[in-house]
């Protein structure tokens, strides 16, 4: 007999680290990775999935409860952010006060928070890497076995939170099967911050964690500090099935950092894709110190494999802040040199800093928009600190303020570094020759959309209330 469940994401609710008032789904909405492998999985294992994405369907409460009157599945399974986290409790308290009896599961990386999805309603909350778990999970729905027995998940029981023993990482990624990309309309999703980005467009990982510890990111506690790469031939053979069966025209690789210590992987994927003459552009994140001796070459190697756009986060130019958030003090030269060979290769680059880090004054600000305006990228993003449950800082803070500015002070200081970026006309220049060689049909699609790139440019002022 075939089971069914869904898997729902519900979009953000939380804009306060970023300068923009409101998230723009139709200028960027992506697939859920997570949700493709889960379908995946299940679909091995004779369960059958519906992925309902509130950024493509704003689903009302009534359609919620016709799906689930109709389909009758075995769970229902959200995605779990700290931005996400107010809406999704709604959602959660919702369903449980309609449905007593519905098996609710929750997953992603606000697993430091797990008890206040458990106390909405939530039956489990899967903490860490799902796809070994999802299968106990369903057997558990089926009624089959109990929660207690599940490795990885923290459950309720009589108002008390309990946490099973941890569940082993996948040591070979390459036993995943391909994503069920079936599952998703790729022809909806989009990213418009991206110049030449063409549709079907999609996203995936390569890779699995990250080598670093910074203290603002909880993606080496998600991971439980280790970093997996899958093979070239299995990476080729997903982009393959995208651009054969599914038409993609523009990945964006979601790996904390592409292609880490590994030149020969990187150059292996360039070759495959410069072999296979793919109608097929992609971007991807490096960290400053990617490529350290050999960035002349794999840059350009990578810009005629497809590649058109990398982002890096330097996060400040203070190489006293750096220290302070378990970074080097050597990135701000390693990622100059970096941003002037993808200049000369012809590859965007988009450099993000965060405002609010420890040991954050007026000067390191300061500082880091010098260092913004004497490098020159493409882009760049100034954020507002947004303290991660499970991060270093999520820890610290517990212990006294960060730094001695109010969140609107900050959040008027990325106003402010925005709009001197973006004021310098060789910047303005250089992003409208981009646009008129790569993509001029952009400037329609976003003439609508003024509001928000003024306000991510610190033009326009954001007046959402901030504390």
């Amino acid at each position: 007999m075939s089971h069914k469940c869904f898997f729902i994401y519900v979009g953000q609710s939380d804009m306060d680290y970023t300068l923009a008032s409101q998230r723009d789904y139709s200028l960027k909405r992506e697939p859920q990775i997570g949700f493709a492998y889960l379908s995946a999985i299940l679909r091995q294992h004779d369960v059958e999935s519906e992925i309902l994405d509130f950024t493509i369907v704003p689903y009302t409460e009534k359609m919620l409860i016709d799906y689930v009157t109709k389909e009758s599945p075995i769970f229902v399974g959200f995605y779990a952010a700290a931005a996400l986290k107010n809406r999704l409790i709604k959602y959660i308290k919702f369903l449980r006060q309609k449905f007593p009896d519905l098996k609710i599961l929750i997953g992603g990386p606000d697993m430091y928070d797990c008890e206040s999805y458990l106390k909405a309603g939530a039956d489990a909350f899967c903490i860490g890497e799902g796809e070994k778990t999802i299968i106990e999970l369903a057997e558990y729905s089926k009624g089959k076995i109990k929660l207690e027995a599940i490795k990885g998940i923290a459950y309720r029981e009589n108002g008390i939170i309990k946490y099973t023993s941890p569940r082993e990482l996948i040591v070979n990624l390459d036993e995943l099967p391909i994503p069920a990309w079936d599952k998703f309309d790729l022809n909806k999703y989009c990213d418009y911050h991206v110049f030449d980005m063409q549709q079907p467009y999609t996203s995936i990982m390569a890779s699995r964690g990250c080598p670093f510890r910074c203290g603002y990111c909880v993606s080496h506690r998600i991971w439980a500090n280790k970093y997996r790469r899958r093979s070239p031939d299995h990476v080729m053979r997903e982009i393959d099935y995208l651009v054969l069966e599914q038409n993609v025209r523009y990945i964006t690789f979601q790996d904390d950092i592409w292609a880490w210590m590994d030149d020969e992987w990187a150059k292996t994927i360039c070759r495959e894709l410069i072999a296979r003459k793919y109608k097929l552009k992609w971007r991807c994140i490096l960290h400053p110190f990617s490529f350290l001796k050999s960035r002349k070459e794999i840059l350009p190697m990578m810009r005629e494999a497809g590649c058109t756009s990398i982002s890096t986060g330097l996060q400040s130019a203070s190489k006293t802040i750096l220290r302070n958030i378990n970074r080097s003090p050597e990135e701000p030269e390693a990622l100059a040199e970096l941003v002037s060979i993808m200049k000369k290769a012809g590859i965007l680059n988009n450099t993000a800093f965060i405002f609010g880090l420890p040991g954050e004054t007026e000067e390191t600000i300061e500082e880091s928009i010098r260092y913004a305006l004497k490098i020159r990228p493409t882009f760049c993003a100034f954020y507002v600190l947004s303290i991660l449950p499970g991060s270093d800082m999520w820890f610290k803070q517990k212990q006294g303020p960060l730094h001695g500015f109010s969140d609107s002070f900050i959040k008027t200081k990325c106003q402010e570094a925005a709009k001197c970026f973006y004021a310098d006309p060789r910047v303005m220049l250089n992003i409208f020759v981009s646009i008129i060689r790569t993509n001029p049909m952009w400037l329609l699609k976003i003439f609508g959309h003024s509001k928000y790139f003024l306000e991510i440019s610190g033009i326009l002022k954001n007046q959402s209330k901030k504390k």
